[in-house]
């Protein structure tokens, strides 16, 4: 019997909600329990073969998702729960007309520290994806090398002659002329 797209898509995700939940699930619970869910009978080689394709979905969003929109997904969401938080914070009388009662000491403390606690985990969130580095241009032009004073390069110049480093005519292009 054929099973149709949109079933089989229904079919795909209750997979995936179940390798959520149970990452090292056998192949015969997972048939078991489609089986339970869906009411009906699968055939083994179909869930495997279905379960491969989920596993190759699951992998290539990972790699193929960006950063960035993630980040700013997540930025929204933390503005929306921060804007929350900070009111049981900064609870004024006007609040309370607005149907908010004021919040309990302990109340206001646990909000402060949730506050706190997802500044630092966006600020680590956006420092992990790299959104703090400098461009390499940049970077590159921050090295410089100071040059050694001319005392220590004829030092290291007779070293390095003494040593068998540097030919004879290489040590004529390195030591200015005294003409």
């Amino acid at each position: 019997m054929r099973i149709l797209p949109p079933f089989e898509e229904k079919l795909r995700h209750s997979i995936r909600d179940e390798l959520a939940k149970q990452p090292t699930i056998t192949m015969l619970a997972l048939k078991e329990r489609m089986e339970e869910t869906f009411g009906r009978d699968f055939h083994f080689s179909y869930l495997r073969k279905l379960v491969g394709k989920v596993r190759n979905e699951i992998s290539y969003e990972i790699d193929s998702a960006a950063i960035e929109p993630r980040l700013a997904e997540l930025r929204e969401n933390y503005r929306v729960m921060r804007e929350a938080l900070l009111k049981i914070v900064y609870w004024t009388p006007a609040d309370h007309q607005e149907g908010m009662p004021r919040p309990l000491a302990k109340d206001r403390v646990e909000a402060a520290k949730s506050v706190v606690m997802l500044d630092l985990a966006i600020l680590n969130a956006e420092a992990a994806a790299g959104l703090y580095k400098k461009p390499i241009e940049v970077l590159a032009k921050e090295f410089r090398y100071d040059p050694v004073p001319p005392e220590m390069r004829m030092v290291i110049i007779a070293a390095w002659q003494r040593g068998g480093l540097l030919p004879a005519a290489t040590i004529e292009e390195m030591v200015p002329s005294a003409s």
